[in-house]
């Protein structure tokens, strides 16, 4: 490895711990938040993720923390974040039908999902069989922090 690419790797390495330090103080959503012309009731922060489908048992101090103070994932269309027992679940990561195997309980979630669209149970499957973790479609995997319940959520381009 050559001195130049060498340097560029140790100044990446150095700038990681300052960026989950600003996005996790909330500093990062603050310096990127939009303004409005000076109304401070328009005035609005920078999010990592955006708050969809968040349950009533979530507090807002849980979401905020979710939102601006979390580092988001990025999928092709709108990235959600899952929430069980009241708080905000541990992102695992893109995981596809083999890693979804292992977690029967966020196999389920994606079935109830389906059966929400009026998938019939052979499509729903066949879409299953077809999620790949580092293609698409995909699905995210999740973790409750409380009873450690896998959930997860999909997505396609």
């Amino acid at each position: 490895m050559d001195r130049s690419a060498i340097k560029a790797l140790s100044t990446v390495s150095s700038l990681i711990p300052s960026a989950f330090t600003c996005i996790h103080s909330g500093a990062a959503s603050r310096a990127l938040s939009t303004s409005a012309g000076g109304d401070e009731d328009f005035d609005m922060s920078a999010v990592f993720s955006d708050a969809v489908d968040v349950p009533d048992d979530v507090p807002l101090s849980i979401v905020e923390e979710i939102t601006r103070r979390t580092p988001g994932f990025a999928g092709w269309q709108q990235e959600a974040w899952l929430y069980h027992c009241g708080d905000g679940a541990a992102f695992l990561g893109p995981a596809g039908y083999r890693e979804l195997e292992a977690h029967p309980a966020a196999l389920a979630m994606l079935r109830k999902d389906h059966q929400r669209y009026g998938w019939a149970p052979a499509e729903t499957e066949q879409f299953l069989r077809g999620l790949d973790r580092t293609g698409e479609p995909t699905a995210y995997l999740f973790r409750c922090l409380h009873c450690d319940t896998s959930l997860a959520s999909w997505d396609i381009g």
